[in-house]
C-alpha cells in the first residue's frame, strides 16, 4: 500500500501541509505586537528623509496616472515669478 504513489503523495500533503499549518500559527503575532507595528509607522514621526520619499511617491503615483511628462509641470502647479 505504501508503494502506491497517490498514498506516498497524500501522505507528504498532509505532513508538509501540517508543518506549515503549526509553522503559522507559531508565527502569527499577537494584538499587541500588532499594535506596535501600526505605532511605529505613523506618519507624525517621519524623518526629513523618508518625508522626501513620500513626497517623490506622491509625485510619481500622480504622474502615472496623467498622460503629463512628470519634467512638465501641470497648469495647476504654475507659480507666479
Amino acid at each position: 500500500m505504501a508503494s502506491n504513489p497517490y498514498v506516498k503523495s497524500l501522505i507528504w500533503l498532509v505532513g508538509f501541509g501540517g508543518i506549515g499549518y503549526g509553522l503559522m500559527l507559531l508565527t502569527e503575532p499577537n494584538a499587541e505586537k500588532i499594535e506596535r507595528i501600526r505605532a511605529s509607522g505613523s506618519p507624525t514621526q517621519l524623518s526629513e528623509n523618508d518625508k522626501k520619499k513620500a513626497l517623490f511617491m506622491k509625485k510619481l503615483q500622480e504622474a502615472a496616472t496623467t498622460s503629463t511628462p512628470i519634467y512638465r509641470p501641470a497648469p495647476s502647479d504654475k507659480k507666479d515669478n
